[in-house]
């Protein structure tokens, strides 16, 4: 039996315990033994292997934050090396010295590793060229990139010396996390929206990537009738900066804020309540926010970048507009809202999408394949 583990130091505090979940059940039904070490217990817990090393890690001054984290990821590798796991799967999302640590460790014990490449070139903009070097090409057997756009830019941008071991495997859906759907009109009473109301929903971490200024301009030039709905954290940003948007453009009566981290519970219940998630990216890599929206059934409008193309089709299961352009988002918005046969049509088409294309089931036999390649 194949023994695969999942160390994962973010976990819940960023939507990371519903992706960990979802492969580990994916992985489960091939016939492998998953384990996740992280700070979750997510979903099948009678069947799936939950192991918390990660709980309160992040807490504490800079000192005992680094101490907590060394000490729990040797926990994990430890443990991932006593049960004789064949392959420990790493998430990252910039290269410093911190993540240096987390792939370093299972090394350290003997471990082979792959890492997902969420974010080829870190938000944060803290990067370190000799760390990525070193974690690409000396401390990973394997490199997951989620899409093409990905893997172009990886491969073009590090000197891997190896680039066979970069393999394409999609970011699954979120079906596996999504509760029964309920009417709009009574989730809508349980947030706190009004029930005859048109809502867009902004969900995820407000960083500046994210777009939420192109999103306000493109507010002024849709109907008033229209409001939007901000539900996340800032992360590395300003919200107030985005107030004096919403004063200068006179949209206080048609921006509710949830300035805030979301629960999983509240989620849901904000995407079954939204006509439509806008995702205004200005930079993506591959985006959570868009295949979860796809997977509880919401319309999506976004950005045409690469990565965002390779999933939605442009009037068939979401749609499209001029990154950074905020008319042509608004004349998209108002589209959308005028018709709405097409909105269900697109909402119906991203659920086919999610169930045909982002199973975890197939996606988890790629990591399989590779494996044995």
């Amino acid at each position: 039996m194949c023994k695969i583990a999942i160390i994962d130091h973010v976990g819940k505090k960023a939507g990371m315990d519903c992706y960990d979940s979802s492969l580990m059940k994916g992985l489960q039904q091939h016939g492998c033994y998953t384990t996740v070490y992280s700070n979750f217990v997510g979903i099948d817990p009678q069947t799936l292997t939950y192991r918390i090393c990660y709980e309160g890690h992040s807490k504490g001054n800079a000192l005992v934050k680094f101490y907590r984290f060394i000490r729990a990821t040797c926990i994990a590798a430890y443990q991932a090396r006593k049960e004789k796991t064949d392959l420990v799967i790493l998430h990252l999302f910039s290269a410093n010295a911190v993540t240096l640590l987390l792939v370093f460790i299972p090394k350290l014990f003997g471990l082979k590793t792959v890492v997902i490449s969420h974010d080829v070139f870190s938000f944060a903009k803290n990067d370190s060229k000799i760390i990525k070097n070193i974690i690409y090409n000396t401390l990973s057997n394997y490199i997951v990139v989620h899409n093409s756009y990905s893997y172009e830019t990886l491969i073009n941008s590090v000197h891997i010396k190896n680039s066979r071991k970069v393999v394409i495997i999609k970011h699954g859906g979120y079906v596996d996390h999504v509760g029964q759907r309920t009417t709009k009109e009574k989730v809508r009473r349980e947030v706190g929206l009004k029930e005859d109301e048109k809502y867009i929903l902004f969900f995820g971490q407000i960083k500046k990537v994210k777009g939420l200024d192109v999103l306000l301009d493109a507010m002024r030039q849709v109907s008033n009738d229209i409001k939007l709905v901000i539900a996340g954290k800032p992360w590395k940003d300003d919200f107030s900066v985005y107030d004096e948007l919403i004063e200068k453009y006179g949209l206080e009566n048609r921006v509710i804020k949830m300035i805030r981290f979301i629960e999983n519970s509240e989620r849901e219940k904000l995407f079954f309540a939204a006509d439509v998630n806008v995702l205004p990216y200005r930079t993506i890599y591959s985006s959570a926010v868009l295949l979860m929206a796809m997977s509880h059934g919401v319309p999506v409008i976004t950005s045409d970048l690469a990565a965002n193309a390779e999933i939605i089709e442009d009037g068939e299961n979401g749609m499209l507009f001029k990154s950074e352009n905020a008319d042509d988002l608004a004349l998209k918005i108002n589209l959308f809202f005028q018709d709405q046969s097409f909105s269900r049509t697109m909402a119906d088409n991203a659920m086919k999408t999610i169930r045909s294309d982002y199973d975890w089931y197939i996606i988890s036999r790629e990591y399989l394949k590779m494996i044995n390649d």
